[in-house]
C-alpha cells in the first residue's frame, strides 16, 4: 500500500513537475519565510523533475528516443554556460558555475516542457478530429 501510494506520487510529481516545483515551494516558503531563496530552491530541486518529464514526453511523442538526448542537451548548455561564464568572467568559480549551468538548464527544459506539453496536446485532439 505504502509503495504503491509512493509510487503514485512520483510518478504525479514526473508527469506534473509544476506541481512538484509548488509543492517544494510551499515546504520551504514554511520553514524558511522566505519565498525569493524558496524560489530558488525549489527551481533547484525540481529541475531533475522537469529534465524526467521531458524525458516522458518524447517516449511519447516519438518512441524511440533515448535518454542520451536529454543528457546531450543538459551537456551542450553546460559547455555553452560554462565558454560564455568564462569569456565575462575570465575566471572560474565552481560553485557559481555549476548554480547557473544547473538553474538555465532549469529554465531550459521548463520552457521544452511548455512547448513539448502543448504539441502533444494539439497532435492529439488532431488526432481525434
Amino acid at each position: 500500500m505504502v509503495t504503491s501510494t509512493v509510487a503514485a506520487f512520483i510518478a504525479t510529481v514526473v508527469t506534473i513537475p509544476a506541481l512538484g516545483w509548488y509543492l517544494i515551494y510551499i515546504t520551504t516558503v514554511k520553514i524558511t519565510k522566505q519565498k525569493r531563496k524558496s524560489i530558488k530552491l525549489a527551481s533547484d530541486c525540481s529541475a531533475v523533475l522537469f529534465m524526467a518529464a521531458v524525458y516522458y514526453i518524447l517516449q511519447q511523442l516519438w518512441a524511440p528516443t533515448s535518454v542520451w538526448l536529454v543528457f546531450a542537451l543538459f551537456f551542450a548548455v553546460a559547455f555553452t554556460f560554462t565558454i560564455i561564464y568564462w569569456n565575462v568572467m575570465d575566471d572560474f568559480y565552481a560553485s557559481k558555475l555549476f548554480k547557473g549551468i544547473w538553474r538555465l538548464n532549469f529554465l531550459i527544459f521548463v520552457v521544452i516542457y511548455i512547448v513539448l506539453s502543448g504539441y502533444g496536446l494539439l497532435k492529439s485532439i488532431f488526432s481525434f478530429v
